[in-house]
C-alpha cells in the first residue's frame, strides 16, 4: 500500500466519503481546504496523486495546485 492520495475538499461530507470508498486499497489522507492542504502536504507528502475542489473559500482549488 504505498500509493498514497491526499484529497482536498471543503465538504466534509465528501472527504468522509472518499475515506471510505478508498481507505481499503490506497494510503490517503483529507484536508478540509487549500491552506490544510498545503500543510499536510508538508509534513506528509509526497502524494502519488492529489485531488482537489476547485471551488473552495479562501485558497481556491486553483491556486491550490499551482
Amino acid at each position: 500500500m504505498s500509493e498514497k492520495i491526499l484529497f482536498v475538499d471543503d465538504d466534509p461530507n465528501l472527504l468522509a466519503s472518499c475515506e471510505r470508498n478508498f481507505r481499503k486499497r490506497f494510503q490517503l489522507d483529507t484536508a478540509a481546504g487549500g491552506e490544510a492542504g498545503l500543510a499536510k502536504i508538508a509534513e506528509r507528502g509526497p502524494y502519488a496523486v492529489v485531488v482537489s475542489d476547485r471551488q473552495m473559500p479562501g485558497m481556491d482549488g486553483i491556486h491550490f495546485l499551482a
